[in-house]
C-alpha cells in the first residue's frame, strides 16, 4: 500500500534533473577525451558511456555494479594497450571518481575508482613525469576522499531526516499517516495530472464506550488491529491515515476506472466491518460508518472534497450503524439546500419568514384544551415550507438558534397574552434548545418577555430535553429553580429516550413529564411499550408531576392512557399544529359548548 507522506515532488525532481545533467556532462567529457586521444583502441571506448549510463539509470544493484566495473575495466584495458600523455588526462579524469559518487553516493566506490585510476597510470610512467603524476594523484585522492566523506555524511543526514520526517507524519499508535500527512497529501492531489482520486472517511461508532468498557489499553490495541486491516486493503494506489481517536481516512488514486476501484474498496470495508477482533480472553467488533467522495465532484478542490466526505459520513450515520454512503447527486442537491438554509437563516427573522403554529394539549378526563405547544415553521420564498428537522440542527450548530429561540419566546408570550385577554387562560409551552440554555440568559429573557406583555408567569411553560439537563445539570437546575420561583412551569420533553436519570430527576425542579411519542406509537400493540408508559405515568404521579403523552394518533391509544390515569395528551387524534385563528376558533367553540 502506497503511503503519501507529503513530500515536495517539484523541488525533488528539480534537484534530480540537475544531478542527471551534471553526470551526463561528466561522462561526455571523459568519453570525448578517451575517444579523441586514442588511436589504436578508440572503438573500445565507445562502450564506456553506455556502461556508465546503465550504472546510473538502472535500478537493480547487481546490474549497476557490473556496469560500473565494466566501465572501469574499459579505462584500465585501454590505458594498458595505449597509454595517454599525462597532460591529456589529468583535467578530465578527475571527473571519473566524481561520477561514481553520483552512481554510488556514500560508498567506497569513488575512492576505489580513484585508486585504480592512479595505479593504472603509474604503470610504465616516464621518470620525467613522476613528480607531476604525484601532484595529480594527490589532487585526485584529496578531492575524491573529501567528496566521498561529504557525500557519506550527507546521505546519513538525509536518511535521518527522512526518518524524522516519517515519524512526524506517522501516527504513533497505528503507524498510519497522521493528520499532518493527510493534509500534506491533499495539497499535492490538486496538482496531479489526473483528477481520478477520492477519499473514504471512516468513523468508528461509539468508540468512547469501547474505551470505557474495556479500558484504554485494549482500546488502543483494537485501533491498531483495525489499522492493520486498512493497511491490508488490496490496492496499490491507497494511503491510510488516522485523523483522530476514532476517525480514519483512505485516499485512493486511480488512473483508469476509479468508480470500480471504490466499489471494490466498499466491499472490502464491509468485510472488515463483519470481522471480530480477538483480545484474550474476549472478542470485540468495531462498527463504523463511512463516506465516499470523489475529487471530480468537488471541482478539483480538496477542501470541498473533505467537506463532501464529511457530509457523506454524517448521512451514513443518520441512516444507522454500519452504513457506507457515497457523495452522489442526491447529497449534492441536499448540500446545496443546506448551504442555502444556513446562508439565509440569519435573515429569516428580519424578513418575517418564521411563524408559530400551536398544537393543543388536552385534558384526558374533560376532553377540553388545557394548553398549547408553540411550534416554529419557516416559510421560505423559494424553498417553500422548511421543516424544523432541517433548520434547527443548522441553527444550533451556527448558534443562530439563540436569536430564533428568543423570537419564539417573545412571540409565544404575546400570543398567550392575547388569548388571556380574550378570556382563555391557556398555558403556552415553548421548546428551549440546549445551545440556548448554554449560551443565553434564559431567566432574564423570560422575565423581560413576561413583563413586556404583562403576562402571568403560570401561562408560560418551558420544555427542555433530557440531553439538555445532563450536559450542564448544575446550571440547568439553578435556572429552573429561578423560573419556577417566578411562576413559570418546566417540562421534560421526550422523557425516556435519552438518559432518564432518576438521580437527576429527583433533584430537578420540574413540573411536567412528557412521554415520548416512540413509546405511544405501539403502546397498544406491544406489551413492553405499554409497561413503560404505565411506569412513567406512575413515576410522575408518585413525584407529584403532571404527565402528558405526545403523539397520540388514535382512540385506542387515548383509551389506554385514560386507563393508566395519564392527565394530558397532544397529537393528531385531537388536532395537528394549528394556525392561531384555527386554535382561537376551537377555544371559542369550547366556551360556547360549556355555556350551553
Amino acid at each position: 500500500m502506497t503511503q503519501f507522506l507529503g513530500s515536495h515532488p517539484i523541488s525533488t525532481n528539480r534537484i534530480r534533473t540537475l544531478i542527471t545533467l551534471g553526470f551526463v556532462a561528466a561522462v561526455t567529457i571523459v568519453s570525448y577525451t578517451l575517444i579523441s586521444e586514442h588511436q589504436l583502441v578508440r572503438w573500445i571506448y565507445l562502450s564506456y558511456p553506455a556502461c556508465m549510463l546503465i550504472a546510473f539509470f538502472h535500478k537493480h544493484p547487481q546490474v549497476k555494479s557490473v556496469a560500473a566495473v565494466a566501465s572501469m575495466t574499459i579505462i584500465l584495458v585501454g590505458g594498458y594497450v595505449e597509454p595517454l600523455e599525462l597532460d591529456t588526462i589529468e583535467e578530465a579524469f578527475i571527473l571519473i571518481p566524481l561520477s561514481y559518487i553520483v552512481i554510488f553516493p556514500g560508498s567506497m566506490w569513488p575512492i576505489a575508482s580513484g585508486g585504480v585510476l592512479i595505479l593504472s597510470y603509474l604503470y610504465e610512467l616516464p621518470e620525467s613525469e613522476f613528480e607531476e603524476f604525484i601532484e595529480d594523484a594527490i589532487e585526485v585522492v584529496i578531492i575524491t576522499v573529501f567528496a566521498t566523506i561529504m557525500t557519506y555524511y550527507q546521505q546519513k543526514f538525509r536518511e535521518q531526516m527522512l526518518v524524522f520526517r516519517k515519524e512526524s507524519l506517522t501516527d504513533f499508535l497505528t503507524s498510519l499517516g497522521n493528520r499532518k500527512a493527510y493534509f500534506d497529501t491533499l495539497k499535492t492531489m490538486e496538482s496531479l495530472p489526473s483528477k481520478q482520486s477520492a477519499i473514504i472517511q471512516i468513523d468508528l461508532d461509539n468508540f468512547k464506550d469501547v474505551n470505557e468498557s474495556v479500558g484504554h489499553d485494549k482500546g488502543d490495541k483494537l485501533l491498531s488491529m483495525f489499522a492493520q486491516e486498512l493497511n491490508q486493503l488490496s490496492s496499490e494506489n491507497l494511503s491510510s491515515y488516522r485523523l483522530s481517536g476514532d476517525e480514519f481516512i483512505i485516499i485512493c488514486y486511480e488512473e483508469n476506472d476509479l468508480t470500480q476501484e471504490l466499489q471494490s474498496l466498499e466491499n472490502q470495508l464491509k468485510q472488515i466491518a463483519a470481522k471480530t477482533y480477538q483480545i484474550n480472553p474476549y472478542s470485540y467488533k468495531l462498527n463504523f460508518c463511512a463516506g465516499i467522495a470523489k475529487l471530480e465532484d468537488s471541482m478539483g478542490n480538496t477542501e470541498i472534497l473533505s467537506k463532501n466526505a464529511d457530509i457523506a459520513v454524517k448521512k451514513a450515520k443518520s441512516q444507522g450503524k454500519g452504513n457506507i454512503r457515497w457523495y452522489d447527486h442526491e447529497l449534492i442537491d441536499e448540500t446545496i439546500r443546506q448551504h442555502q438554509i444556513e446562508t439565509e437563516l440569519a435573515a429569516a427573522i428580519e424578513n418575517e419568514q418564521f411563524k408559530l403554529l400551536y398544537q393543543p394539549k388536552v385534558d384526558i378526563k374533560s376532553g377540553k384544551i388545557c394548553g398549547a405547544e408553540a411550534l416554529i415553521r419557516w416559510h421560505h420564498p423559494q424553498l417553500g415550507v422548511v421543516s424544523p428537522f432541517e433548520f434547527i440542527g443548522i441553527a444550533e450548530k451556527s448558534k443562530l438558534i439563540i436569536p430564533i429561540g428568543r423570537w419564539v419566546i417573545e412571540e409565544a408570550t404575546k400570543q398567550a397574552k392575547i388569548w388571556h385577554d380574550e378570556g382563555f387562560n391557556l398555558c403556552v409551552s415553548v421548546n428551549v434548545s440546549t445551545v440556548q440554555f448554554a449560551h443565553d440568559d434564559i431567566y432574564t429573557l423570560v422575565t423581560s418577555s413576561l413583563n413586556t406583555v404583562e403576562l402571568s408567569p403560570h401561562l408560560l411553560q418551558l420544555e427542555i430535553t433530557e440531553t439538555t439537563l445532563m450536559q450542564q445539570p448544575d446550571n440547568i437546575i439553578n435556572a429552573c429553580n429561578q423560573l419556577r420561583k417566578l411562576g413559570v412551569t418546566v417540562a421534560i420533553d421526550d422523557f425516556g429516550v435519552a438518559y432518564s436519570s432518576l438521580n437527576y430527576l429527583k433533584k430537578l425542579p420540574i413540573d411536567v413529564l412528557k412521554i415520548d411519542k416512540s413509546f405511544i406509537d405501539e403502546c397498544v400493540q406491544r406489551h413492553e411499550d405499554h409497561m413503560i408508559v404505565r411506569t412513567i405515568i406512575q413515576l410522575g404521579h408518585n413525584l407529584g408531576k403532571t404527565v402528558i403523552a405526545e403523539g397520540v394518533e388514535d382512540k385506542t391509544q387515548l383509551d389506554l392512557l385514560a386507563d393508566e390515569a395519564c392527565m394530558h395528551y397532544q397529537g393528531y387524534h385531537f388536532a395537528r399544529p394549528l394556525e392561531i385563528d384555527d386554535l382561537s376558533t376551537l377555544l371559542a367553540n369550547e366556551r360556547i359548548a360549556s355555556n350551553q
